[in-house]
């Protein structure tokens, strides 16, 4: 038996050992990579790497300024027009919700009407309930850190037949949360007074403030909360609906708005003090980037059917992608190498941003850790204020244990939403740079396709890596240790020993003296 134990240590070990010194060995904590195919399009493995490196760079933002893309829903599935009463469309109604769930939108706006004591989907015999488990299955789901994102449920609630006040006093809707969603994943405004009361909110300068909101990094990975929801009608109170936030604490408009969108630090640091900006309408292609740009989230209200609504698929992709170029990122290994007979370095695990002069747009793209580029730097913690070191220098050397190449008061950093990148764009026009190429705080140098901020030491939260010359110099003593264990374990078992002997001659001596013993009871 001990001999197997052995034997099954000493395989493990060697075959352990032969998988490390062939490749980089790779610990995944989060292994749960299946999104399902439902009827709206799924994102791709390259569109999910892209939209969690976004989600990581905002981690310290203040939810209320996260850049949101949603979809009225009744506008897009219903299209107000078709009372939509049939049991065979509510199922397709919520199979094509719980596949929108697995896409880039985040923020639902919801057409509700009061039915005796329970809330239904406006033109529909869906009731909220439905919804709401559909949005409790998405959330376990995507409980971990490699999915987890905050989702926006806006409700809007039609007037009652009967009285108002009757209607708001037996709708229990703490019941019907509690019992198809669960609360613990609702952020609620007793979580935000708590947060207020703890100085865990902040505002724009990154400062705790009274009045402000706690970030995504806290709300998701330190509470665990999902889901934000709001009431954009007034049919509820605090008393009748403690966790809904009320209307005024969003600002939301609807139909088409001039958009007047600020270019210096001062506007925009005034547009950013205004929370949870929202614009309710339709959009294309084009115009929903020019909206995101402007800090403005955009919920599409196009005219679409249960039918045809995934053409919609296009418009939520522009608008949520405000960062990367087309086919990027770029599917890179996290390994150094030689670029052929020139000897150079190579490594494919750093990020440039592109800024074209001619028609003032950046974007970002995955390039060579090792070329000579210039860096962005930002002051302290002004969210828009920015400077281009002109000195260049690798990836590696802009910001390295020696020292920053940016100046005191600024650190090497990245644009984190679109309007802190339209604030860039704002600087590079008006310091009349030429199309320049300039490395930001983002790379995947600890682990392939892990796109982190904080220098080229900066790890993955969702991967250990082990090099390969540490695993093998762990490997390698315990490999010894169990081989000379099993050296052991079968010398004992094959030689004789003189402890054995003594006992087996002394076994003999006692069987002699006890066959000359009298049997039977002495007289």
């Amino acid at each position: 038996m001990w001999i197997l134990i052995y034997l099954f240590i000493i395989w493990s070990s060697l075959r352990t050992l032969v998988a490390a010194i062939g490749s980089t060995v790779t610990v995944r904590n989060d292994v749960n990579e299946t999104v399902s195919a439902l009827v709206w399009p799924t994102m791709s493995p390259q569109m999910t790497v892209a939209f969690r490196s976004q989600r990581d760079v905002m981690g310290n933002l203040t939810i209320d300024q996260l850049p949101y893309v949603g979809l009225n829903l009744r506008r897009v599935l219903l299209n107000n027009e078709t009372n939509m009463v049939n049991e065979g469309n509510n199922t397709r109604l919520l199979a094509l919700f719980k596949s929108m769930l697995s896409s880039e939108a985040n923020v639902f706006v919801l057409d509700l009407k009061q039915y005796n004591n329970d809330l239904i989907v406006a033109d529909t015999t869906l009731s909220f309930g439905d919804v709401l488990a559909a949005l409790q299955s998405f959330i376990f789901s995507t409980q971990n850190n490699l999915y987890a994102n905050v989702l926006v449920l806006l409700l809007n609630i039609s007037a009652p037949v009967l009285d108002n006040s009757y209607q708001n006093q037996t709708l229990n809707t703490t019941s019907i949360l509690d019992k198809n969603l669960g609360s613990s994943f609702i952020y609620k405004p007793t979580d935000l007074q708590n947060d207020r009361a703890k100085n865990n909110t902040w505002n724009i300068y990154g400062k705790s403030s009274i009045d402000g909101w706690p970030t995504l990094g806290s709300v998701l990975y330190e509470q665990k909360k999902r889901l934000v929801i709001g009431e954009l009608t007034n049919s509820f109170n605090e008393t009748t609906a403690p966790y809904i936030f009320p209307h005024d604490v969003f600002h939301y408009e609807q139909g088409n708005v001039t958009l007047d969108c600020p270019s210096t630090v001062e506007g925009l640091t005034n547009l950013s003090s205004i929370h949870w900006r929202f614009l309710d309408s339709q959009f294309n292609s084009v115009d929903i980037k020019e909206y995101i740009s402007c800090g403005i989230s955009p919920i599409i209200s196009n005219p679409a059917y249960v039918n045809n609504v995934t053409q919609l698929a296009d418009i939520v992709h522009e608008g949520s992608v405000w960062s990367w170029d087309s086919n990027q990122p770029s599917v890179t290994q996290s390994t150094s190498k030689s670029g052929g007979s020139s000897g150079t370095l190579e490594a494919y695990n750093c990020v440039l941003l592109y800024y074209f002069a001619n028609n003032e747009t950046v974007t970002w793209r995955v390039d060579n850790c090792y070329d000579s580029n210039v860096g962005l730097c930002r002051y302290e913690n002004m969210a828009f204020r920015w400077l281009v070191r002109s000195n260049k220098a690798t990836y590696f050397d802009f910001d390295s244990y020696q020292g920053s190449k940016c100046p005191d008061q600024y650190t090497f950093n990245i644009p984190r939403t679109p309007l802190e990148q339209r604030s860039l764009i704002s600087y590079l026009r008006n310091a009349s740079f030429p199309d320049t190429q300039i490395w930001i705080d983002l790379n995947s140098i600890s682990v392939s396709n892990c796109w982190v901020s904080g220098g080229p030491y900066a790890s993955c939260p969702y991967e250990k890596v082990i090099s390969r010359r540490n695993f093998v110099t762990m490997m390698v003593p315990a490999s010894v240790c169990s081989f000379a264990l099993l050296c052991i374990v079968v010398y004992l078992s094959v030689l004789r020993v003189p402890i054995y002997d003594n006992r087996k001659n002394w076994r003999r001596v006692i069987n002699k003296i006890s066959k000359s013993e009298l049997e039977g009871v002495p007289s």
